[in-house]
Formats: structure tokens, C-alpha cells, sequence
């Protein structure tokens, strides 16, 4: 085979990889929309309805948005989570600033969540439970945490980070947390 023969035969080959790959793509994205997959959270995007949560002591489900109260800092954490244990020094000072903090227990038991609190301090305005993280695959941040956002008075998520409130990213974001979440 000439090397012209060659190159043309390397140029369809490669032509046609990129056509299944455009196709692949599109296909996985509208099955994806057909099985009602949640798009990722982004700053700017409302709290969806869908985000549920119940009270530590227990009851019916809610959407988290019913406890945004001027703007509100919810953080996702766990009693068995160490980063967690790292930053609640972070999320007291906040609280003690005036910041308005909500607490949501992912994958958690009521009594090792109360422990975690009783022994480290309770940083949270109120405790929530989140028990299969489902409010997080609705807010479509994964599953990992702790995970911090602050949300305006009108549901608007203003930011969002992943990751413990500690070391260099961590304090910038407590820096943003402080200006955007503040006491008024």
C-alpha cells in the first residue's frame, strides 16, 4: 500500500472513531435526560424541591429550602467524617459571628450525631438528617463530604465548596462565607 493509500485509510479511521464517539456522547446524554438525571448543582441555580431532609429528632421529610431564613450556610457533614472533625472549629466561629448555619447529617445515626455535637460543640442553627444523601444527589454535588453552600434569601446558591473548611482553599472559602453570609 502507498503511503498516500496509507494516510487516507489513517485520516476515514480516524474520522470514523470521532463519529462514534459524537454519537456515543449523544446518545449517553439523552438517555441520561430520559432517566430524569439531575444536572450538577451550579452558583446561581435555586435549591430544588426535590432536596429533602428530615429533623434530627425525627418526622415527615421536607425540601431544605423551607429553612432558608436570610442567607444561610448549610454543611453537609457526619459524625464518622474526619474532615468534618476538623472544620467545626470554623463553623462554630461562624455561628458565633452571627452566621446562620444549618447542619445536614448525610448517611449518619441520630445518637452518633449527637455525640459528634456533644463532644466537639454544635456550630448548627438546626440539625438535619439526610440519611441516604439523597438531598445531595438532588442538589447534584456527588457524595462526598463535607460540603458547605451559602444560600441567598431567595434560594439562589451563591456558593458552593467541597471540602473541609481548613487549610488554604478551605479559608478562602471561609473568607467568601464570611463576606456573602455575614450578619446584616
Amino acid at each position: 500500500m502507498s503511503q498516500l493509500g496509507r494516510g487516507l485509510l489513517l485520516t476515514l479511521l480516524l474520522v470514523a472513531a470521532g463519529l462514534v464517539v459524537l454519537i456515543g456522547s449523544r446518545v449517553w446524554t439523552a438517555q441520561s435526560a430520559e432517566q430524569g438525571a439531575t444536572p450538577p448543582l451550579v452558583v446561581g441555580q435555586q435549591l430544588p424541591a426535590s432536596a429533602l431532609v428530615t429533623p434530627l429528632a425525627g418526622a415527615e421529610a421536607y425540601p431544605l429550602s423551607d429553612e432558608i431564613v436570610g442567607v444561610t450556610v448549610i454543611n453537609y457533614f457526619g459524625s464518622w467524617c474526619r474532615p468534618c472533625r476538623s472544620e467545626n472549629p470554623a463553623l462554630l466561629e461562624l455561628r458565633t459571628g452571627g452566621v446562620r448555619v444549618i447542619g445536614v447529617a448525610v448517611r449518619d445515626e441520630p445518637n452518633a450525631i449527637q455525640q459528634f455535637l456533644d463532644e466537639l460543640g454544635n456550630p448548627f442553627f438546626r440539625v438535619l438528617v439526610d440519611s441516604e444523601g439523597a438531598s445531595m444527589q438532588a442538589l447534584g454535588i456527588g457524595a462526598e463530604i463535607p460540603q458547605t453552600l451559602v444560600v441567598s434569601a431567595s434560594g439562589e446558591v451563591l456558593q458552593h465548596h467541597s471540602g473541609p473548611l481548613v487549610g488554604t482553599d478551605g479559608e478562602a472559602a471561609l473568607e467568601e462565607i464570611r463576606e456573602l453570609a455575614g450578619p446584616r
